[in-house]
């Protein structure tokens, strides 16, 4: 399995790009830079865009998507929950904003919405795919995703702390999380205003990780603040060395083979 960083922050700056990975080239979470580095035919080449929730920094590029596959005849196929599709509908492709891609062509859509069941496995072309709630102020799920080789990447998305009900239903190889700033947000982002993680309190989420299931998996982090970038580094830097696991900062461009 190929994960391909598009976008590791929850800004966009003229270095910086907002949430989206890419599975071998097949599989894309998020888009909040989906369309910023691929070509048409890079598009085109996409099975499906999984989308963990509806805030505007993991949706932003479905317009740009969709109007490259509509001028060519082209479909996709979009999966995530209710409540993002509330917000795509209503709110960005809405016949306003931006054409309702949604509903038209009225004869093959140019998304096809799937409102994901959640803790239930699904298919999509070889890949087994679970999508489970985690805790942020929209309603959310991660993704893990299974290959036909049993290699397993989990995509939290955007997650405050409490995720322990989220780690009993996975296994990764390799799990991607936010830390969106440094610990001394941690009061704040630990609140029912705030949910996100710091580096303190993805220390608390990965010590809970490995008294349920034993191990610690590789551990991605994305969605940081440009501004607090550097703090929030040195600090996963130091919480890696604490736990002896392999944690790091990814960064637009990042390729991770597992």
């Amino acid at each position: 399995m190929k994960i391909r960083f598009l976008g590791c922050h929850n800004v966009e700056t003229a270095t910086t790009a907002m949430s989206c990975l890419l599975v071998d080239d097949k599989l894309a979470l998020d888009a909040g830079a989906l369309t910023r580095y691929l070509s048409p035919s890079a598009m085109f080449n996409l099975r499906a865009v999984m989308l963990t929730h509806g805030h505007f920094d993991h949706i932003r590029d479905l317009p740009s998507l969709g109007m490259n596959l509509y001028l060519s005849g082209k479909s996709m196929d979009l999966y995530g929950n209710q409540q993002t599709k509330e917000n795509l509908t209503y709110c960005l492709l809405n016949g306003t904003m931006y054409s309702k891609f949604l509903q038209k062509p009225a004869d093959n859509p140019t998304f096809r919405y799937h409102e994901v069941e959640l803790d239930t496995v699904f298919n999509i072309d070889d890949y087994e795919v679970l999508a489970t709630a985690t805790p942020h102020s929209q309603p959310s799920h991660g993704y893990q995703i299974t290959d036909k080789s049993g290699k397993r990447l989990f995509y939290t998305g955007d997650t405050g702390p409490g995720l322990s009900q989220c780690f009993k239903m996975v296994t990764p190889d390799l799990m991607v999380t936010e830390v969106t700033a440094p610990s001394r947000f941690t009061e704040f982002f630990a609140s029912p205003e705030g949910k996100h993680l710091t580096p303190e309190l993805l220390r608390r989420e990965l010590l809970d990780f490995q008294r349920l299931k034993g191990y610690l998996p590789q551990v991605a982090c994305i969605h940081m603040s440009p501004a607090t970038e550097g703090e929030v580094e040195r600090e996963v830097n130091t919480l890696a060395a604490d736990l002896n696991a392999r944690i790091f900062l990814a960064h637009e461009g990042l390729t991770v083979t597992l």
